[in-house]
């Protein structure tokens, strides 16, 4: 299917800001906009509407996407500050990933995966997938991608040359699943179960060239209360357990390696400068696993990594972002619109 996009030509004083140096895009959920600081000051470049609830921004062929929980849509914004409206048909679109040339983004209120066109913004199919999906994944060589359901506590297969469902991979009873992960070789995928407090992992069927459903899951183990999301690295797992305020690390088999303490609520986990970085959601402050500490304004739900050991962190309930050097602390925080959260630098 393909569908036509309607374009917004509504002055915006944002495009200078993007077609210059490196810029921090912010879609702020509460205020309907995407708002737009120079990534080294934190100068406010300007604001572009986009539509209801954004929350998550991705870059593609130039130009910043945004996700509108609140829209059956999601919106592109091109170098001079141009407003590209991109229909998915269904509503609740929120999470990215890049496949096969074409961008995918799930669609929570509407069970099913849009897949966009980035060059032409026109949506060219819809993929029906288990019922709320969220979180999404690609193998590294691009040709499969992995969504995970969390009202089904399914993970969806999804072949990206012909954009079909091959399987859903059952995560366990009664499970929600949030966060999907792949390894770096391909061979095994790893989903949160969010409801039960585990993290799983299953066989991708990479080696074989074939995905067996016959045993589902090939380990599974325990994580903190209320786990989000996961990390997945060479030769380890990490699952922040934002209940009890642990980071749970593993190995690729899931065994365990350590469980780190002493957190409020740990939301994400970043390798930085050498070093394991914690994100705490009550903690005005980054942790190192090592015990190393870097403070920040406010609490930080949300960060993108910056580059040179950078991190840009929103401040969502302070309405606030900052840029963060783990080396030398806070390189600057700036005001911005309402419930800013997952920004991207463009």
């Amino acid at each position: 299917m393909t569908e036509e996009v309607e374009r917004d030509d509504a002055s915006t004083d944002a495009g200078d800001g993007i077609s210059g140096d490196r810029v921090l895009a912010v879609p702020c959920e509460g205020a309907d906009s995407l708002a737009l600081f120079a990534l080294d000051t934190g100068e406010r470049l300007g604001e572009v509407p986009v539509g209801s609830h954004p929350v998550h921004a991705t870059t593609c062929r130039g130009r910043t996407v945004v996700a509108t929980m609140g829209e059956r849509a999601v919106t592109a914004v091109d170098p001079s500050g141009e407003v590209t409206r991109v229909e998915t048909g269904v509503l609740g679109p929120s999470h990215f990933a890049a496949a096969n040339g074409e961008l995918y983004v799930s669609c929570s209120a509407g069970d099913a995966l849009a897949v966009i066109d980035p060059e032409r913004l026109t949506l060219v199919d819809r993929v029906a997938v288990g019922a709320e999906p969220h979180e999404l994944a690609v193998s590294p060589d691009g040709t499969r991608l992995y969504s995970g359901s969390r009202r089904e506590g399914v993970v969806d297969v999804v072949d990206t040359e012909t954009r079909d469902r091959l399987a859903a991979i059952d995560a366990g009873d009664d499970a929600r699943v949030q966060g999907i992960a792949v390894s770096s070789d391909g061979t095994r995928g790893y989903a949160v179960d969010q409801r039960g407090a585990r993290v799983v992992s299953f066989e991708t069927g990479a080696e074989s060239g074939s995905l067996s459903l016959v045993e589902p899951t090939a380990a599974e183990a325990a994580v903190g209360a209320d786990p989000y999301d996961l990390v997945v690295t060479e030769g380890r797992v990490f699952v922040p357990g934002r209940g009890d305020g642990v980071v749970h690390e593993f190995d690729l088999g899931l065994e365990p390696i350590a469980v780190h303490e002493g957190f409020s609520r740990p939301v994400d986990v970043f390798r930085l400068a050498g070093r394991w970085w914690v994100l705490d959601a009550e903690a005005s402050g980054l942790r190192s696993l090592d015990g190393e500490r870097v403070e920040t304004a406010a609490p930080g739900l949300v960060a993108t990594p910056a580059g040179d050991g950078r991190l840009a962190v929103s401040h969502y309930d302070d309405d606030r972002v900052s840029l963060v050097d783990v080396d030398s602390g806070t390189v600057w925080t700036a005001d911005s619109p309402a419930y800013p959260f997952g920004s991207v630098v463009v």
